[in-house]
């Protein structure tokens, strides 16, 4: 009976073992933790804003023709803005020593920047080719060192005036008191009598040659030369009167240039303190010179 007893005890705990095994809920499984991967966004190329500079440039100040001599009163500077790197500042003018004195290529119109392709430089050869009017001539005037300061004063496309040094004397012949010639002497050894006239006026100045010769005592006789732009005519009156007579250069009192530069005012001459008596009047400039 006992044994009875204990063999319904077992399988009454195998039955209550087996049901609490079928109902027992199983374990909810432990979820990982979920790493999540950095978002990479893709940041947008930035635009970089072109980097600029100020640089200074030539601008015309009036309408230029061709083949005229910049001087300041020609052109001004201005500052602007141009992009790093560009040609612009190679292109454009940005300094005086740059463009004064130079000859326009081409017409020029105002307020126009002034590109070196605009302009040619005084020591190249289509510089003489442009300043020269049609008809005229290069012509060197030498200058002695005590006219050195003219080398330091003028440049291209100044104007000049040139002077002759002369004394208007009487001359007696055959002792004769009653009989006295004028007389033009250049120089005169009588520094009272010693005067100029103005014989051309109103030159310009196309280039100026420096001298580096040094003689044999090692000085220089001569400053160098200028070169002036002059007519076929006045070529002829400067050659004849330099063969024996002493002629000056001095700077200009025109404002511009005169295609006449024969033509003789006698109220500018009266400025100086010259005789009344003019070398050439205006109805014969050039017919006391023989030859003419």
């Amino acid at each position: 009976m006992k044994q009875k007893k204990i063999i319904i005890l077992y399988i009454l705990m195998l039955v209550v073992g087996l049901a609490l095994l079928f109902t027992k809920s199983s374990p909810e499984p432990v979820a990982e933790p979920i790493v999540q991967q950095p978002v990479q966004v893709k940041e947008e190329p930035k635009k970089e804003e072109p980097k600029t500079e100020i640089i200074t440039v030539a601008v015309a100040k009036r309408d230029i023709s061709k083949r005229k001599i910049l001087t300041k009163d020609d052109y001004y500077f201005k500052s602007i803005e141009v992009k790093i790197g560009s040609n612009d500042k190679s292109k454009y003018i940005g300094d005086a020593t740059e463009i004064d004195a130079y000859v326009a290529k081409n017409n020029i119109a105002k307020d126009a920047f002034i590109e070196n392709s605009f302009i040619a430089s005084p020591n190249s050869e289509e510089y003489l080719l442009l300043a020269i009017k049609e008809g005229n001539y290069m012509f060197p005037f030498k200058l002695d060192q005590i006219d050195s300061y003219l080398l330091k004063n003028l440049k291209g496309g100044d104007l000049v005036d040139l002077y002759i040094f002369y004394s208007d004397d009487e001359l007696s012949k055959f002792n004769t008191k009653n009989y006295k010639e004028d007389r033009l002497v250049s120089p005169s050894d009588d520094f009272v009598k010693n005067r100029i006239k103005p014989i051309i006026v109103g030159k310009k100045v196309l280039y100026i040659d420096l001298e580096n010769k040094i003689d044999q005592n090692f000085q220089r006789k001569e400053a160098g030369q200028v070169q002036l732009e002059l007519s076929n005519q006045e070529i002829k009156l400067l050659r004849t009167l330099m063969t024996n007579s002493t002629v000056m250069m001095y700077p200009s009192t025109y404002k511009q240039n005169i295609d006449d530069g024969l033509r003789l005012l006698n109220d500018k001459e009266k400025k100086w303190p010259l005789t009344d008596k003019a070398i050439f009047s205006k109805k014969k400039q050039l017919n006391l010179l023989k030859g003419n």
